[in-house]
């Protein structure tokens, strides 16, 4: 097995988009290594048998990069994108829609707690250390529903010396204004020889790039807070633990959704339709959300091994308002409410290495409340359900109620798991595992159709109609109690000391739940009842990979090659009315190829990059949802088979390129250029495949200079994102309760800005 140095305390300077050069000293350039954890050890990123990126601190900082959804740019066959009412999270084209019944099927890891609900994604993104982007099943050592991958976020903690860092940026106008401001700080203080804290906080404001001509304002800005004190105490020399206490709130006035072919009532009104950035909202659209993480990690080191404790509370409670039909009429504006509160537990123990047998063996528990409320007062006209080409008729009202859903779960899972590695040889091991799962859940769904104002049920005839919209007054609950057992299997063979080889399987699963969503209790393939409660996801993966040095050292290259079978995927689709069909829909096929690299060409300059295929296919998905005008939609189901078809975010390529150059200016100064560069391949955005929200191939520029001293103190900035100000669109809907209408949510536009930032 390959032995190397792994210098801790560097961890946070290198990445696999970092320019730090380790050779100074050398005839030749040699990178320096990238340590990770994604293995639960400390290790090097070139020994890590499994399809992984890694991202610094340093690298998010000088990119720009403030959120999850930044990092689609940067790691292949990943993508998270904002929504319309809850983030949606792809790996290699696996991932869950908006329903607030469904956990992350990417896991989603800070300091070791698990962040499964979409809302967690939007909690505070500042002074990480690093993040570790796991593709495929990572089911023994994260976790159940890391099906499709995982995230590891490391965030900074105290050290032995005093540090800290100042910075800010400022917006420069530039066309539609999309201009941010942002203030971020830290400090870590060692106390004394066994205590010290670190404390970290950032404020930031985006204006909008979307033009709302109805409400005279831009959307969507955002308001953002943070604070996070870690306090980190070593009592012993053997032992160590940090407490982290984190908090943050976001508000975000309006939303990205705008329409961009007309619908029978938009077609009337005479509100723009054309995909140009601009909306037409009537609901003054907002979403508010504090988060909290409190996260106590505690290591003992032993001669045998290192027990782990970590502990974890966290949780969110939100209010926002959706306006559902995304138009100038107040046809379904959506109030909603949503609290969740979560506490989890792992023990785990992992052994010296070095010897025949390194192993690692844990428990786990996690028990959640996720209460949630949502209400609307309906208005339907004529248009809603057919465009008789006539204004008058279209735009005449038909019916109006009040809606009101109550959805709750609640959940406990325990699991416990191990993990061995048995060295054959100096170049050959073999790593077993396997996790085993079982998982309590209790779900509850109320829905109320009133009579407007009142607390009184609907009446008959308005009843009547809205029955016909697939909307009716239920009230359904159920329990479960399953468990899994998840098994992995990985060959290491070190072709030579700078070539490691590895070939794997691994089976994944993702938890079963009940849906929020669904708006009638009907029978039948997409019947409110019948698919109230949904399965669990299994998924058999294969992968075989390579992680090589090259030229001496002055480079890396790592390919993986991957095949996952999925079975009763589970799938959200907007039901073209006012909700969404949950249901487990089949099979599925996702295989493909990842590359990804660095090159120190020489000591100033290092080019970096990915490059990702991926072929997705629904192997049986026979009653899939439909779009206007399917052509292969059942008549007697409303369903269309899209078995042999992709899904929604799968594009066949993916890919980025990086360059970094530093030119120093004297002794004391030096002038670094980075330029990135991403692309990404045409596909659908929504889950029928509608070709009214197919995305076009599009690359995006991302570049940056900066000044500042050798030593890394100080620097000021010019940075641009989305140079080329694309328009790509998100998530693609056909418009609710207006016929023939589709809309879609546009991502961030090009922002430039100039940032300052203070080491001490």
């Amino acid at each position: 097995m390959r032995k190397r140095t792994l210098r801790w305390p560097q961890l946070m300077a290198y990445s696999l988009a970092g320019s730090t050069l380790a050779g100074v000293a050398t005839a030749k350039p040699v990178l320096e290594e990238v340590v990770v954890t994604a293995q639960k050890r400390a290790e090097s990123l070139s020994d890590v048998p499994v399809s992984v990126s890694a991202v610094s601190g340093d690298k998010l900082n000088k990119a720009g990069i403030s959120n999850m959804a930044d990092l689609s740019e940067y790691t292949p066959n990943f993508k998270l994108v904002p929504g319309g009412l809850i983030p949606n999270v792809y790996m290699r084209g696996v991932g869950s829609g908006s329903n607030q019944g469904f956990e992350l099927s990417v896991g989603i890891f800070a300091d070791g707690i698990h962040l499964g609900r979409p809302h967690q994604t939007r909690a505070a993104f500042m002074d990480i250390e690093r993040v570790e982007v796991l593709r495929g099943p990572q089911s023994i050592l994260f976790g159940k529903n890391a099906i499709a991958g995982a995230l590891n976020i490391v965030s900074g903690r105290p050290g032995q010396e005093f540090e800290g860092m100042v910075s800010g940026l400022v917006g420069v106008p530039s066309g539609r204004d999309n201009d941010r401001d942002e203030v971020s700080a830290m400090v870590s203080v060692p106390v004394t020889d066994n205590f010290g804290f670190r404390l970290a906080g950032r404020m930031r404001n985006e204006e909008g790039y979307l033009e709302n001509e109805n409400l005279k304002r831009d959307e969507p800005a955002v308001d953002e807070k943070a604070m996070r004190l870690t306090l980190g105490w070593y009592p012993l020399d053997w032992a160590e633990a940090y407490l982290k206490l984190e908090h943050s709130n976001r508000e975000q006035r309006g939303r990205t959704f705008e329409f961009t072919h007309a619908s029978a009532l938009t077609g009337c009104s005479g509100e723009d339709i054309e995909l140009n950035r601009v909306k037409n909202t009537d609901a003054k659209e907002f979403a508010e959300i504090d988060t909290y993480n409190y996260t106590l990690n505690v290591d003992m080191n032993f001669e045998p091994g290192t027990l782990t404790s970590t502990s974890g509370w966290s949780g969110f409670e939100s209010e926002d308002l959706f306006d559902a039909d995304s138009s100038s009429f107040d046809t379904v504006p959506l109030l909603g409410l949503e609290e969740y509160d979560q506490f989890s537990q792992e023990f785990r123990f992992a052994s010296a290495t070095g010897g025949f047998l390194d192993y690692i063996v844990g428990a786990y528990y996690q028990t959640s409340e996720l209460q949630f409320d949502e209400s609307s007062p309906l208005n339907i006209r004529n248009g809603a359900v057919q465009d008789f080409g006539n204004c008058a008729i279209n735009t005449a009202e038909n019916v109006k109620a009040d809606l009101a859903r109550d959805f709750s779960i609640d959940s406990d899972a325990w699991s416990a798991f191990v993990q061995v590695t048995l060295n054959w040889t100096s170049s050959l091991r073999t790593t077993l595992g396997v996790r085993h799962v079982v998982e309590e859940k209790t779900g509850y769904r109320k829905f109320d159709v009133y009579e407007p104002g009142t607390q009184n049920d609907a009446n008959p005839v308005t009843a009547t109609v809205l029955n016909a919209l697939l909307i009716n007054k239920h009230t359904l609950s159920g329990e479960r109690d399953v468990s899994v057992t998840l098994p992995s299997v990985n060959l290491q063979w070190d072709v030579t000391e700078d070539i490691m080889t590895y070939v794997g399987f691994t089976r994944g699963a993702k938890s079963g739940s009940y849906d929020a969503r669904n708006n009638n209790d009907s029978t039948g393939p997409n019947g409110g009842a019948t698919n109230f409660e949904f399965e669990d996801e299994l998924a058999d993966a294969w992968e075989v990979g390579a992680k090589m040095r090259l030229a001496d050292g002055a480079a890396e290259l790592n390919v993986a090659v991957y095949r996952v079978e999925y079975e009763d995927m589970q799938v959200s689709v907007f039901d073209g009315v006012a909700g969404f069909t949950v249901t487990n829909a089949g099979s599925a096929l996702t295989q493909g190829i990842e590359l990804d690299g660095r090159w120190l060409l020489t000591e100033k300059f290092m080019l970096s990059g990915s490059l990702a295929y991926l072929d997705f296919e629904w192997l049986d998905y026979k009653d899939g949802p439909c779009y206007t005008g399917a052509p292969n939609e059942d008549p007697n189901t409303g369903t269309c088979d899209l078995t042999g078809r992709e899904n929604q975010h799968t594009p066949e390529w993916t890919a980025t390129l990086s360059g970094t150059y530093t030119q120093p200016i004297g002794d004391s100064l030096a002038l670094e250029l980075g330029v990135d560069v991403s692309h990404k391949g045409e596909h659908f955005t929504s889950g029928d495949l509608d070709p009214r929200g197919l995305q076009e191939d599009v690359e995006k520029v991302n570049a940056r200079i900066a000044l500042g001293d050798v030593a890394e103190n100080w620097n000021v900035a010019l940075v641009g994102r989305n140079l080329t100000d694309e328009t790509t669109i998100g998530i693609g809907s056909p418009s609710a309760l207006d016929a023939g209408g589709y809309r879609a949510t546009i991502e961030p536009t090009k922002v430039i800005y100039v940032e300052g930032r203070y080491r001490f």
